[in-house]
């Protein structure tokens, strides 16, 4: 089973190896989106891709399958340092 932690920026990330998934903000058409990426912390964060993220819910979720298919028991959730 994969469990989600929600984590503020400020705390370090686990050492343990696990999924992290890095939500900032955009602004669309004068609405704030939530949008983000995931990556596995065993190959590094490469920042993700700018526009082409995914909106934060679908990360979480694509997060977990990645998890799950790959026996990562932790996804972590965090706001994008900056």
């Amino acid at each position: 089973m994969v469990e989600i932690i929600y984590q503020p920026p400020d705390v370090s990330l686990p050492g343990e190896r696990h999924v992290a998934v890095v939500v900032h903000q955009e602004l669309v058409n004068g609405h704030v989106r939530e949008r983000a990426y995931f990556y596995d912390s065993a190959k590094g964060d490469s920042g993700g891709s700018g526009p082409f993220d995914f909106l934060m819910d679908e990360a979480i979720e694509r997060a977990k399958r990645f998890a799950f298919d790959n026996n990562i028991t932790k996804v972590i959730v965090r706001a994008k340092q900056l």
